[in-house]
């Protein structure tokens, strides 16, 4: 089994890159080949909406995305993480799951493989938990259109200095068993 991880957030050791590891970490203890992939550390443009991939099958940008296509097909599960900001997940992270488009076929089926799994991760400041839950939930609701299962969403509330996750005993087993049910 092979799981990857998305890194929505700009900052490497912050909230959302400590949950999203250790949701790794779990689905390592399960016996699955991980990854990362730190979407600030791309260069990728927005999706075009030229269509150029409804008739060949294959985005016509040829930037820092093309081979994550592979990693999005060839993995059996996922791991997407993204700060809230402003009521939001990242624009990295909007931008990267918009050239899904091009894993869309032109009659809006997904070409990724069925039975893929897909852990969400959503590190905000605001310590009211279902502040945001609209938005996680659009975002289930997206990965469902592509064929994914969501198998857990884990909103992490009130964090706000970077690292503060790693001090929640509860949010990082709740990632580590998140991970580790992914891969299992």
């Amino acid at each position: 089994m092979k799981v990857i991880g998305i890194v929505g957030s700009p900052r490497k050791g912050g909230n959302t890159d400590i949950l999203v590891k250790q949701a790794l970490t779990g689905a390592h203890a399960a016996g699955a080949e991980t990854a990362v992939i730190y979407l600030n550390d791309m260069v990728f443009q927005d999706c075009q909406g030229c269509g150029y991939c409804k008739g060949t099958n294959v985005c016509r940008l040829k930037d820092d995305m093309y081979p994550v296509y592979e990693d999005l097909i060839s993995a059996d599960g996922l791991v997407i993480g993204s700060p809230v900001y402003f009521g939001q997940m990242t624009g990295n992270t909007k931008s990267f799951i918009d050239r899904w488009y091009a894993l869309v076929n032109p009659d809006f089926t997904s070409r990724l493989p069925p039975g893929k799994k897909v852990v969400l991760i959503f590190p905000q400041g605001d310590a009211n938990p279902s502040m945001f839950e609209g938005m996680a939930t659009h975002f289930e609701i997206t990965m469902t259109f592509f064929g994914l299962e969501v198998t857990e969403i884990i909103i992490a509330p009130g964090l706000l200095a970077a690292g503060e996750a790693q001090e929640s005993e509860e949010l990082m087993r709740r990632a580590f068993g998140a991970g580790k049910n992914l891969a299992e």
